[in-house]
């Protein structure tokens, strides 16, 4: 039985931590919602080289300034020099990133108060977001920045990856395992 009551508590706090945010995605756009209070940061790095090409998002001269916006509200933030953020249930976070040339690539199409910079088509892959600077593949883009959650610089409820899709099926493994474990032992104690 204590091991049972474990088991439960320790999955209860997995998924409460888990499901701080989801990520969200539509055609190229990508943002954050969030289930619960959160605080979080970001880390920037960038991926892919090929400097004879057009559309590169930065062209290895580094950044100005990379962080949020909120798709709803309009208010945005910077996570540049390890800042964190605190946002609320249901938000709705889009990431930005500033190169030295001026230029702000978005991670959704653009909306207040970003009217006048650049889509930069984002995607999610191994628990980061992927933001380039056009279409991705052979015709566009092979350089692309990261944005990967620093549980460093942020504190409160910090969570990593990509919290929900895999849940409902531990719960359900978990909670198959608990009760062929315990009729297990009952057939057991029965001989």
């Amino acid at each position: 039985m204590k091991n049972l009551l474990f088991v439960v508590i320790f999955l209860v706090l997995a998924v409460t931590v888990q499901a701080a945010y989801q990520y969200k995605t539509k055609g190229n756009q990508g943002w954050l919602t969030f289930d619960s209070d959160t605080t979080v940061a970001f880390d920037l790095g960038r991926s892919g080289k090929d400097k004879d090409h057009e559309n590169f998002i930065d062209r290895g001269e580094g950044v100005t300034d990379y962080g949020w916006y909120n798709l709803d509200t309009g208010a945005t933030g910077s996570f540049n020099n390890g800042l964190a953020a605190t946002f609320s249930a249901n938000d709705r976070i889009g990431l930005y990133v500033t190169d030295k040339e001026g230029n702000t690539f978005l991670s959704t199409k653009p909306q207040k108060p970003f009217e006048d910079d650049i889509w930069g088509k984002a995607r999610f892959e191994n628990g980061n977001l992927y933001l380039g600077g056009g279409n991705w593949g052979s015709n566009g883009t092979h350089e692309y920045y990261v944005f990967k959650v620093n549980n460093a610089n942020a504190s409160g409820k910090t969570p990593s990856g990509q919290p929900l899709p895999g849940i409902i099926a531990t719960l359900v493994v978990g909670g198959g395992a608990v009760v062929y474990l315990k009729k297990r032992k009952k057939l057991i104690a029965s001989k």
